[in-house]
Parts: structure tokens; sequence; C-alpha cells
């Protein structure tokens, strides 16, 4: 990274977060956006220089033309009873204005691919997402890769961590789940290797590439579920059948647990992380508690 002196992190939430203080510890300089005083107040607790602004058009002229790296971590905005993709209505006016930018990525969603019936999905796989979120997703990606910019897209599965867990539902019995006939697959990752991969990525960069981020075990999610509870002392969580989710669970809980899919992280092991800190959620148990 010793070629990355100022990294903008637009949207610093959950990984921007944690990407920053590790991008901090490498000496490189890091502003992190919000919308929210209170969190740029937390940022800057934390030794990030902010920016307050409710789109990056906003943003000052003087901090675009400087940053070299720049990672798109802005959510999906909701709009009535849909979802916007607000990349889509900045990109081009943005664009231009990063006149020193060697690097940029973008954090997507493994949702891009749909529902593959269990089956091994590589950066190949054709994206037919099966609900709003991905499909917005994807306009996202293709407004980053369309830019001009040196861009990367990261195509993150189920993100856990520390205080980003469901460890405390376990705990309190309030968990649900959904045991399907034909298993369903789901995919995940801790956030240390989502910000492992960020950084080998601005080390080695390739303008253009798409990446999965996830682990070594996929698993259904009932599985996972019933697992990790015993891992943790946590009453079993309550595993619901088909008939059951469909009565019970939100049209959006259920979309995420229909979607049945191994996710490949072949590219990431060849191109930026050959080992994972966390291979699966059994070896991040203890850096969870």
């Amino acid at each position: 990274m010793h070629d990355i002196r100022h990294l903008l992190i637009l949207g610093c939430g959950y990984v921007g977060e944690r990407l920053a203080m590790a991008a901090l510890e490498g000496g490189i300089r890091v502003t992190g956006t919000t919308r929210s005083p209170e969190r740029a107040a937390a940022l800057r607790a934390l030794g990030l220089e902010t920016a307050i602004a409710d789109s990056p058009v906003d943003l000052p002229e003087a901090l675009l033309h400087q940053v070299d790296a720049v990672l798109d971590s802005i959510p999906l905005a909701k709009d009535g009873d849909g979802l916007q993709t607000p990349q889509c209505q900045w990109m081009t006016t943005i664009a231009p204005r990063f006149s020193h930018v060697r690097w940029a990525g973008y954090l997507s969603t493994t949702g891009v691919y749909g529902d593959a019936d269990g089956a091994w999905v590589d950066e190949s796989w054709p994206c037919h997402p099966t609900g709003e979120r991905g499909t917005r997703r994807l306009e996202a990606e293709a407004a980053w890769l369309g830019s001009g910019l040196p861009a990367e897209v990261f195509r993150i599965a189920g993100i856990y961590g520390p205080g980003r867990n469901i460890i405390a539902e376990l705990k309190q019995g309030r968990y649900r789940t959904v045991r399907w006939q034909t298993p369903h697959w789901s995919n995940r990752i801790h956030v240390d290797d989502i910000v492992a991969a960020l950084l080998a990525a601005m080390v080695r960069p390739r303008p253009g590439r798409i990446v999965n981020l996830c682990d070594d075990v996929p698993l259904p999610h009932a599985d996972y579920v019933l697992e990790l509870a015993q891992l943790v002392g946590a009453p079993a969580p309550l595993i619901l059948d088909a008939v059951q989710a469909e009565r019970e669970l939100s049209p959006a809980t259920l979309a995420f647990f229909r979607d049945s899919k191994r996710v490949s992280n072949a590219l990431l092991h060849r191109e930026l992380l050959p080992e994972l800190r966390y291979a699966s959620f059994r070896d991040a148990v203890d850096s969870l508690r």
C-alpha cells in the first residue's frame, strides 16, 4: 500500500470503519463520509478525518482531487416501497472529479447471482437476482465498472464479526431459520477477511476485477445456526419448515433464506488471500464473544 497515500471511504459503516483502522495503522490517511454529525464525531474519535455530505457530489472539490483511492460502501437508498441505486444518480458527475484516483472499490453482494439451486457459483456465473436488492446492486456495479475509473467490485457474502453477529439472538432464544426439504446453501465471511482482501487489492490492483468474498465453508443456513448455537452454549434456534416460514417470516427474510448457492472463493485465494484468517465461522467463535 506504499503507493496509496489518501483513502476516501464513501459511507463509512461497519466494514469501512474496520478498513479505515487497518489503513491508518499502515500509514494511510483516511477520510470517511457520513450523513450524520454524530457518526462523524465517532469516526473522528478513532483518528479518521470526516466529511458530512448527503451525497458524494456535495463533497469538497479539494478532497476529491487529492484522494488516490476510494471505496464505496454506500447502501441502497429507500424510495417509497422500493430501492434506488444512488450511484446511478451521481457517478457521471463525480467520476471526472477523482482526478488522482488509482484504485476504486465497490462493495456489492453475492445476492446478485440469485438462486443457483445449490450449485457452486464463481465470478463467471450469470447474474439473475431474485429480488430488488440484488438488481439494484448490479446497477451500482455497472456504474462503477463503466465509470472510467480503475474500479473493482467485491461481491460479499453474509458479513459477520465483533458487534455484528447472531450470537445475542441465539442466546436469547429468539432466532428463527428455515430448513428446506432440499437444503438451501448459504455463505458468509468475517469482516477481518474482507478488510484483508481490500488491502491486498490495493497492493495488487486489477481494474475491472470482480471478486467473491466468502469463506471456505458454505453450509445450509439451518445447519450453520444449529452448530453455532452449540458452539456458544445457546439454546437451539427455532427451525421452521417451508409452510411455517411462508406464514411467519417477512418477504425480505424469506428471500434471504430461499436463495441457494455455494459461492466459490477460488479467485480470492488465487489473487488476493492465499489463506483466510477465519476459514469458517468455527475458527472465529472466540473473536465474537
